[in-house]
């Protein structure tokens, strides 16, 4: 099972994630939300993306901007974000058994993309970490984190 559920925002990591032969799934949500419903909607396919990986024992990956961690971008963000954050830890805390794996990876915009491609297909092909938010930015260097 391969799921890429990208947004504008991440689309470049459909080539940089489709030439492996990883199995798994990576769901995006960097795009500024217009409104409550796209939250909601995001939300439903994130608990979709993540019941399918639960019953094929497939690891997951949650994309967010770096910014929206930290509430700083918009608080429609910052709710999508911080909701998908909880979601991945509690699919981590209820399927480590079952050897399934759920994380966050938060991207600042000036992202390495080579760099944020290896960490994502790196949590799919050897899921290891679960449970865990990494972020790829700086600018949270002596920031308290969630």
């Amino acid at each position: 099972m391969t799921v890429l559920q990208l947004d504008d925002s991440t689309g470049w990591l459909g080539d940089s994630l489709s030439g492996g032969a990883t199995e798994g799934a990576v769901l995006a949500a960097c795009d500024l939300p217009a409104d409550w419903r796209s939250v909601e909607e995001r939300l439903v396919d994130a608990f979709h993306v993540a019941r399918r990986c639960v019953t094929q024992g497939a690891p997951l990956v949650y994309v967010v901007h770096s910014e929206d961690v930290r509430g700083t971008r918009s608080p429609l963000a910052s709710a999508l974000a911080t909701a998908l954050v909880g979601c991945a830890r509690a699919v981590a805390y209820e399927f480590e058994r079952e050897g399934v794996s759920a994380n966050v990876v938060a991207l600042p915009d000036d992202v390495d993309r080579s760099a944020a491609a290896r960490v994502i297909g790196g949590l799919l092909a050897d899921p290891v970490l679960t449970g865990e938010l990494l972020d790829l930015g700086s600018s949270k260097l002596g920031k308290v984190q969630p």
